[in-house]
């Protein structure tokens, strides 16, 4: 919804929240972003406000994405940490039961920050103040769409695929 880096995401609470915006002081570059709370982006129909609702739930927390029950050392009401998400994402993606096209990979949480600069960009939307980037161009490389641009997996590429991440995932799969 608001394009920022997972990093960033996961560091945001009420805290952030005043004057009718989304304070964000980005961890990367530290540039300093007010989002508007009725931002609204029109493919969900939601506003930034409202999903800072959605939020909102039984458990105190200083964060608006945090744990709800206890997991491995966190508690409820802690932030959820960046891989964390990022793999909660990979999860739901992967439990929504959509197809890509053969050798192609599924997106990844952070590819979520490109598509709300082209989507936002498509309704007027300044993306680049948005994303907090410095200049046009690397808005313009956001923008581009993916698979159009000629975006192949590593394997494709003819690199050698990385298990690290993947390793991480099945562990924490089989905490949860």
């Amino acid at each position: 919804m608001t394009g920022q880096r997972r990093e960033d995401l996961v560091n945001l609470g009420p805290r952030n929240v005043r004057d009718g915006r989304l304070w964000v002081v980005q961890g990367k570059t530290k540039t300093k972003i007010a989002i508007p709370l009725e931002l609204r982006l029109k493919a969900v129909g939601w506003s930034v406000g409202e999903v800072i609702a959605r939020c909102r739930d039984a458990v105190p927390s200083g964060h608006f994405i945090h744990h709800s029950r206890p997991s491995g050392r966190a508690k409820p009401g802690d932030r959820v940490q960046g891989l964390s998400l990022a793999l909660s994402f990979a999860t739901a993606r992967d439990q929504a039961g959509l197809a890509w096209s053969k050798g192609a990979t599924p997106p990844s949480l952070h590819e979520m920050r490109s598509l709300a600069a082209r989507l936002y960009a498509g309704q007027g939307t300044d993306a680049q103040s948005l994303l907090g980037h410095k200049s046009p161009e690397m808005t313009a490389l956001y923008r581009d769409s993916r698979g159009r641009n000629g975006w192949r997996s590593r394997r494709e590429r003819g690199e050698k695929s990385s298990n690290g991440f993947r390793r991480r995932f099945e562990r924490l799969r089989l905490i949860n």
